[in-house]
């Protein structure tokens, strides 16, 4: 048996399909009418939908809502489904185990490997910026955004140029098994089983060769400094994690970060000239279109929460992005405010499982828009005629071509 697709649920809430155009354009308009409607709505089969910003916040720190465990069924909860086992990726773990393992990575990816890879993303920076800008006209996702986040989450953990493309294949391949926005096919769903297994096989090894020659990285450091607090199957899970996510969050900041900045001329003057605005500038790209937009959540138990209650294996997506919209917690939502005050956003989350690798991306996407624009200050879209990735999970463009002026 089979559950409903991410798209069915959004068609239930929303009350029209969310593959139009129109949607992946501006989901933000779509999301306010439902938060005016029904800021936490029960549609069929079980799924509540949460888009106001106060209950996103409550669901995400509440305990009593987590993740089942292995589950038999494609849902939106389910996101690795099938035969693919994810109770060693982090992201799924429910406390205690999921307490032992993030606090022993925390220990080790601290501020300090951020701070060491940054000379790196510098030099990438630049090189890419190189290439792209003698052209005049380059793709930001294609020869900047991507090449960035994916050389950059390589060098964090240990993985060699000549393994890179294979294993980002295998990620996209895996990734576009697990996106519950689709239905799962077979062929889907044999495909995420093989990448997967590919990449548990290639980080084994890779954690191997750590084990005999550490280097100057997270994974050696992770198998040097988590020994007896972790196991190799976890230690494994959390780096093929690490990797998957470590590049597709930063890739879709610059990307959607690119294009605001583009919209707003005024607001890119000021995100250049004041290093202050450029700290909180970042912050306010994320809020203002976040590159990961909900995040999926199992009741473990019968909660009453508030007026509502929702029954144990009811699932909840919170939707993130309409929480960053909310006017009860942002003045004027809907406009970009490079200098936000208190602009507790919830791009990376909120809670126990609050993205680790958060500051690298804004380290990141920082450095890469503030180079980006400083060289190109006339920096203009080839065309207006732009499309998103076909997921509600990821908002990010497919492409996102510009042009120099000479």
């Amino acid at each position: 048996m089979t559950g409903p697709t991410l798209r069915e649920v959004f068609t239930d809430a929303l009350g029209f399909d969310p593959s139009q155009p129109d949607f992946r354009r501006n989901p933000y308009a779509h999301y306010a009418r439902l938060r005016a409607r029904s800021p936490v709505h029960r549609g069929s089969a079980g799924f509540w939908v949460v888009s106001a910003y106060d209950w996103c916040v409550e669901i995400l720190k509440d305990p009593r809502f987590g993740h089942p465990g292995r589950a038999p069924v494609h849902t939106p909860d389910a996101l690795l489904g099938g035969s693919v086992d994810q109770d060693n990726f982090l992201l799924f773990m429910n406390p205690p185990k999921h307490t032992r393992v993030r606090s022993s990575v925390r220990e080790v990816f601290g501020p300090g490997f951020v701070t060491r890879l940054r000379p790196y993303v510098e030099r990438q920076i630049a090189r890419l910026l190189d290439a792209g800008l003698t052209d005049g006209e380059f793709d930001v996702i294609g020869s900047y955004a991507h090449p960035l986040s994916l050389s950059t989450v390589c060098e964090l953990l240990g993985v060699p140029d000549e393994a890179r493309p294979k294993v980002m294949a295998a990620a996209q391949d895996f990734l576009a098994g697990i996106d519950p926005t689709f239905a799962l096919t077979d062929e889907r769903g044999a495909k995420r089983d093989a990448a997967l297994a590919e990449l548990d096989e290639y980080f084994g090894e890779l954690l191997e060769r750590k084990y005999a020659e550490p280097a100057e990285d997270l994974m050696s450091a992770l198998a040097a400094e988590t020994e007896g607090k972790i196991d190799a199957r976890e230690l494994r899970g959390t780096c093929i994690l690490l990797f998957i996510a470590g590049h597709g969050t930063t890739t879709n900041l610059i990307g959607n970060g690119t294009l605001t900045l583009l919209r707003h001329p005024a607001d890119r003057a000021r995100f250049l000239a004041d290093p202050a605005v450029a700290v909180s500038g970042v912050e306010e790209l994320l809020r203002f279109d976040a590159p990961s937009q909900l995040t999926v959540r199992t009741a473990l138990e019968d909660v009453e929460l508030g007026p509502y209650s929702i029954g144990k294996h009811e699932q909840v997506l919170v939707l993130r992005g309409a929480a960053n919209h909310d006017p009860a917690r942002f003045e004027d939502p809907d406009v970009l405010h490079l200098a936000r005050p208190d602009n507790k956003h919830l791009a990376f989350g909120s809670g126990i499982h609050r993205c680790l690798g958060a500051p690298l991306a804004r380290l990141e996407g920082g450095l890469a828009l503030r180079e980006l624009f400083t060289r190109a200050p006339e920096l203009r879209l080839v065309s207006d005629e732009l499309t998103y990735r076909d997921s509600l999970l990821i908002r990010g463009l497919n492409a996102l071509p510009v042009r120099a002026a000479a």
